[in-house]
């Protein structure tokens, strides 16, 4: 699947500007096309402080939106991309996931905070919503990933952390999608949970080596490198392993080898030779200093694996 049209969320804020921009970055990079979306948040207008419906209230927040999506849409036309702004009304995440789906978005860029106040319309925990319920990646950019001058705007290489689950298969295949159309390098990385480890052996009683683990685990990021490479895609592959906190490593390898995005799926293997699940990702989303791509697994992926997409309720 080619990423040829980005859908990018606003809410006018500094915050959600600057993920804006490196959205276009990343649109530039990618020759695709962008839609720009405003949404007036209709719980402003009948929330707290107001005897019901206020129309006066959504009349302005509509003008407000139109206002943002028309100037960002101008912003984006002016570096050269094909853009089109759209404004909507109701429940912010709900809508940017709708409106993903009804207008075949390859990806949503959105930032990960966004404005406070009676005029938020995209926070963290919009962002959050987005990642558990849009049906295409989304691309997740911190505060500090938006404003780091300190790294070229150019994705030339990929994290893909991976545990060999077919969860993390599906992040796999978005990855090599993603590396394909950026030329850029893939790095599938293994992280063997230390503490886990420790926590198993305690439990269980058995000798648990972590050095067994970690050798396990390069054999099967050895065997993935394999069989891309065996794709022809002309892609460069690199591998490598390591021990420890698994959201903390992946983010530590992201900054020490100046990776340009990370790529993981949502939810990942269970028990024990876990090593990227949802709350993995969770962390990963929270403190990359570069955007973050979430893959969510189809419903029959994840249902094999005993986390179903499904029971996520949109809200």
């Amino acid at each position: 699947m080619a990423f040829d049209t980005l859908l990018i969320p606003t809410d006018g804020s500094e915050s959600a500007e600057a993920a804006a921009r490196r959205g276009f970055d990343l649109a530039e990079a990618l020759e695709a096309s962008v839609h720009v979306l405003s949404v007036a948040d209709s719980s402003i207008a009948t929330g707290a402080g107001y005897a019901g419906d206020s129309p006066s209230i959504r009349r302005r927040l509509r003008e407000q939106a139109d206002g943002r999506a028309s100037t960002l849409r101008e912003t984006a036309t002016e570096r050269g991309l094909e853009a089109t702004a759209a404004t909507r009304e109701g429940i912010p995440a709900r809508e940017i996931v709708d409106y993903a789906d009804e207008n075949g978005v390859d990806a949503i860029v959105i930032g990960t905070s966004g404005r406070g106040g009676v005029t938020r319309a995209i926070v963290g925990s919009v962002a959050d919503k987005v990642v558990r319920t849009a049906s295409v990646p989304v691309v997740t950019i911190t505060a500090d990933a938006a404003r780091r001058d300190d790294r070229p705007t150019e994705i030339d290489s990929i994290l893909l952390p991976t545990d060999g689950s077919e969860a993390a298969t599906e992040a796999v295949e978005r990855a090599l999608d993603l590396g394909t159309q950026l030329e850029a390098t893939v790095h599938l990385f293994s992280v063997v949970d230390d503490e886990l480890a420790s926590t198993l052996e305690a439990v269980s009683g058995a000798d648990v080596d972590a050095a067994d683990l970690r050798e396990r685990a390069q054999a099967n990021l050895e065997a993935l490198a394999a069989d891309l490479r065996a794709r022809d895609l002309d892609l460069e592959v690199v591998t490598a392993t390591t021990t420890g906190r698994p959201a903390a490593e992946i983010v530590d390898y992201a900054d020490e080898n100046d990776v340009g995005a990370i790529v993981l799926g949502t939810h990942g293997r269970g028990g024990f030779e876990r090593l990227v699940v949802g709350s993995v990702a969770d962390r990963v989303m929270r403190t990359a200093s570069v955007p973050v791509v979430t893959v969510r697994p189809t419903p029959t992926t994840a249902e094999a694996g005993g986390d179903g997409p499904d029971s996520e309720r949109r809200d």
